[in-house]
């Protein structure tokens, strides 16, 4: 395998960081269905400019990478300094669309990173890849009871129909040796986990971006 780790992303729970949970929420006023991001599909990019307008808590420390109920189907809000990083990074199709981004009477920058992964199918490694069955054995551990192979979308749906819910997990993703690797990637498998290649992980944590938590996520391999 080609040694390169990922890592999976998600909003920080550090209120000393964020200030407040969420930051953010749909700005009174705002219609999500006049040209607002319900109106936006996750699978491809509208023929107009889709409105967003967003109000933080008063107590919200405004941060790079902004937690918010907006309800996005795909994507998540940066500002600028966030989004001038990530556009030097190869990232999957993707539109960066500017947003309103209220706190109180002051507008701040930021801008809806909406990115579309419609190749994860093919360059997939079924042959190699597994998903897992799993029960908890206690209320924080769990294990394994068996594993199965990953042929396709519509295999992996009647898998975890076979099973109750959420009892069906990744095993390990391997992709073929000519993904792209991009840095930022979305799991289409089992799970929507979004996930960071080492180099933009390294390159967030040297320029101090916050509101975001990174983990390792040994789970995404490339094949050699």
């Amino acid at each position: 395998m080609i040694n390169e780790e990922y890592y999976s992303i998600r909003r920080s729970d550090d209120l000393q960081e964020t200030g407040h949970y969420p930051q953010a929420h749909l700005r009174k006023g705002y219609n999500p269905r006049k040209n607002g991001h319900f109106m936006v599909k996750h699978y491809e990019f509208p023929d107009f400019a889709p409105n967003l307008e967003l109000e933080m808590h008063p107590k919200t420390i405004p941060t790079n990478y902004l937690n918010n109920t907006a309800g996005l189907i795909n994507g998540f809000i940066v500002d600028s300094k966030f989004k001038l990083m990530m556009s030097s990074f190869k990232l999957p199709r993707h539109h960066f669309y500017p947003i309103k981004a209220y706190k109180g009477s002051k507008l701040f920058d930021y801008y809806w990173l909406h990115y579309i992964v419609d190749d994860f199918w093919e360059f997939i490694d079924t042959a190699n890849s597994y998903g897992e069955v799993f029960e908890f054995k206690t209320p924080f551990e769990t294990v394994v009871t068996e594993t199965f192979a990953i042929s396709s979308k519509n295999q992996v749906l009647e898998e975890k129909r076979k099973y109750k819910l959420g009892r069906t997990r990744i095993g390990k993703i391997i992709m073929k040796k000519e993904f792209p690797q991009y840095d930022l990637y979305k799991i289409d498998c089992l799970s929507y986990t979004t996930i960071l290649s080492e180099k933009l992980k390294n390159a967030i944590v040297k320029a101090g971006i916050t509101g975001m938590e990174i983990k390792p996520f040994n789970k995404f391999l490339i094949g050699e």
